[in-house]
């Protein structure tokens, strides 16, 4: 076999590899969006018993005042500066 003859067969081996791959993700993508459409259509709402959100646990106290003075600060500095 010749080098040009090599070259083709693995040009259209490329191609053929390269095809199929490119149709088996475009068969994989219309799939999944049947496949949502389809849990979508038929799914049942969850109903929450809670109506409250959890509560955040609560600290320690380990932050000194001067830290929460100084983010308090910060965060009322940046809320004037973007009205």
């Amino acid at each position: 076999m010749e080098i040009t003859d090599l070259l083709v067969k693995s040009g259209q081996l490329m191609l053929v590899g390269m095809s199929v791959v490119f149709a088996f993700l475009t068969l994989l993508i219309f799939v999944t969006k049947n496949l949502s459409q389809l849990v979508m259509k038929y799914e049942k709402p969850q109903v929450t018993t809670t109506s409250t959100p959890a509560a955040l646990p609560a600290t320690s106290g380990d932050i000194a005042p001067q830290t929460v003075a100084a983010i308090s600060a910060a965060i009322h500095q940046y809320r004037q500066s973007t009205k």
